[in-house]
């Protein structure tokens, strides 16, 4: 939780100084990437074709996606399942079961997905498309690594999510119990949420550091395990280029949104441009040998960085006292540019050096315990202690018990059948 969620639970619990701890906002074992695609589909299936027969959730903004994505994975050959809202209780609850003991791989799930979900074995969590904020995102990504074993958080960005979420929050019913001025603060409070969201999937800064500043945790500048932080990069020198935009922000009255800014930029002879007569501004064309990309990605840099802001109702930019001092040339602007973040995402997999004949074995053991008992294979134990068995291979109780996540109760319950297993293989 954030500081304003916080002061909100105090609030309307009428708290009054109750006592509060925070145990830390990092989850060291995740690895964070943004995928910035086209084409969505394609993008999904390599990830999960890569990651095989492991167990992961793929959240989807709307019902309708769900729908077509779980479609999309059946179809190529995965062991899917789907859980929304417009689902009768019965199959939700069917679905939900059958990939909580394992019958199903993935899940394909809007956010009504995942509360009170516990399941340890979720080795990545993929969200297809972008959520409204910052909070949602680290909760839902959070459902992986449960059992402290590397996992991924990967998000499939393209600026249609921004459009969807702004649609979203500016149709959402209110609160009936509120008043007009409140439920209004609550859609601008969304609004800004947004934009933070929209600063994650678009900076080239470190991914976890960008979520622990948001939570007011440690600032980190490099983790090591994120696209971003592993991706090649350069410095590149945008002073012009920013100054550039800023003057066309400026000329063209701060009342339009980033494509129609582009537009202007790259001299484009579209309809609306000639129509509005933006072709006559002075900064028409200025850009015209520079890609939209490259521009794009100087507007979300120059936004996240607080240059510039988007107005939450029109998206259209307007420029912040900060652009004074690059607009008189009193301050240079570099810019990190990632080169290959895609391939960083595509290739990372969580590495598991351990015997894997070994591993087979044991879960194979867990199954068999799990399916006596009518009960999750992870309630038994988790990926991450079947992996330390196989590290440790322990040969007495003793030593069981140094193996993270067996403690006596499990020791006494199943501890005999696995030191077994593993002497087999010793």
């Amino acid at each position: 939780a954030t500081n304003d969620v916080k002061e909100d639970i105090k609030k309307i619990l009428r708290l009054e100084n109750p006592f509060e701890i925070t145990t830390g906002f990092d989850r060291p074992n995740l690895f964070f990437g943004v995928i910035k695609s086209s084409s969505k589909d394609e993008k999904l299936i390599e990830l999960i074709r890569e990651r095989g027969d492991r167990s992961g959730i793929v959240y989807c903004a709307t019902r309708k996606n769900v729908e077509s994505v779980c479609e999309l994975l059946c179809d190529n050959g995965f062991s899917a399942t789907r859980y929304h809202a417009g689902l009768d209780e019965y199959e939700r609850r069917k679905n939900q079961e059958d990939f909580v003991f394992d019958r199903k791989n993935i899940m394909v799930a809007t956010n009504a997905f995942g509360m009170g979900i516990d399941k340890s074995n979720v080795t990545y969590v993929i969200h297809y498309n972008m959520p409204k904020n910052i909070e949602s995102y680290y909760q839902e990504a959070g459902r992986a690594g449960r059992d402290g074993g590397e996992a991924d958080c990967i998000l499939l960005y393209s600026p249609k999510d921004v459009r969807l979420n702004r649609f979203m929050i500016e149709n959402s019913e209110g609160n009936d119990e509120l008043t007009i001025e409140e439920n209004e603060q609550i859609r601008e409070r969304d609004f800004e949420r947004l934009k933070h969201m929209t600063f994650y999937s678009t900076t080239n800064d470190c991914l976890r550091g960008f979520i622990l500043r948001y939570f007011g945790g440690d600032k980190k500048a490099y983790c090591g395990k994120c696209s971003n932080c592993l991706s090649v990069h350069k410095l590149v020198d945008v002073t012009i280029d920013a100054q550039k935009i800023m003057s066309c922000i400026a000329r063209t009255g701060q009342r339009y949104g980033k494509t129609v800014i582009c537009d202007v930029l790259k001299g484009s002879k579209s309809e609306k441009i000639l129509k509005a007569e933006l072709n006559s501004q002075s900064t028409y064309g200025i850009m015209k040998e520079v890609t939209a990309r490259h521009i794009f990605g100087t507007i979300d840099f120059l936004a996240e960085k607080e240059y510039i802001s988007a107005d939450n109702e029109t998206e259209a930019l307007k420029l912040l006292p900060k652009s004074r001092d690059v607009l008189f040339g009193r301050e240079r602007l570099v810019m990190k540019k990632v080169e290959n973040s895609e391939k960083v995402v595509k290739t990372h997999r969580p590495e598991v050096p351990v015997d894997s004949e070994l591993l087979d074995a044991l879960k194979a053991l867990r199954k068999s315990i799990a399916s006596k008992k009518s009960v999750p294979a992870y309630v038994i134990f988790s990926d991450a202690t079947l992996i330390d068995m196989c590290k440790k291979c322990p040969e007495t109780p003793d030593e069981m018990l140094e193996v993270s996540g067996v403690g006596r109760t499990k020791l006494e319950k199943f501890g005999k059948e696995f030191l077994e297993v593993i002497a087999k293989f010793r």
